[in-house]
């Protein structure tokens, strides 16, 4: 996820990624902390503390500051420089993949979450995550409704998914699936950590 660094160096190291990019997001559109707040309905000092490192954003401050920004969620996700010539060979290539030592990792504060876009350059429309959720962890505690499908597959653990009335509990190699305008969330059903990937039809915001 962060090489080898320890974890709270890595979610610091995280923290302080996301919180540049949010302000060079900030700054393009030359928007004031004030400007953004108004905008978020959240303070200014925790939009300052959030874009000095100071603080991990929760999943939904980041969902409006994607809306305020007028950002697809995947700019979150700094771009790893192309693989070298030695790795399989395929530098010229890394359009087509997402090597996993390159991966960008976004852990999300107080969520025991952590998103990974495994989405090469190269796809237009398709958007994938690796989802790590630590014991307890879920989505945001309201239902969610996005636009487009949405496809998830178990790869490790158990995960608990309620979409529009329908509770179910999935395993390694299960999958779920439904199209776009239902509301859902989902959380970690057991005491170890599970991990899935979820594909959607579009971009969607954080």
């Amino acid at each position: 996820m962060a090489g080898d660094l320890p974890e709270d160096a890595a979610v610091q190291a995280s923290d302080m990624e996301l919180g540049m990019r949010l302000r060079a997001m900030r700054t393009e559109r030359k928007f004031t902390l004030k400007d953004l707040a108004a905008r978020t309905n959240m303070s200014i000092g925790m939009l300052s503390q959030i874009e000095r490192g100071v603080s991990s954003p929760s999943m939904r401050s980041l969902r409006q500051l994607c809306h305020a920004l007028g950002v697809d969620g995947a700019a979150l996700f700094t771009s790893a420089p192309a693989a070298s010539a030695d790795v399989q060979g395929a530098a010229e290539s890394s359009e087509f993949v997402v090597w996993a030592s390159e991966r960008k990792p976004l852990r999300l504060a107080g969520s025991g979450v952590t998103k990974s876009r495994i989405t090469p350059s190269n796809c237009a429309s398709l958007e994938a995550f690796m989802m790590e959720l630590e014991p307890g962890a879920a989505s945001d505690s309201n239902l969610l409704v996005a636009s487009g499908d949405k496809v998830g597959y178990v790869l490790s653990g158990k995960l608990r998914v309620f979409i529009d009335g329908t509770t179910l509990v999935l395993g390694p190699g299960d999958t779920y699936g439904f199209t776009g305008n239902r509301p859902y969330r989902w959380e970690n059903a057991w005491e170890k950590p599970t991990v899935f990937m979820v594909v959607n039809s579009n971009h969607f915001y954080v």
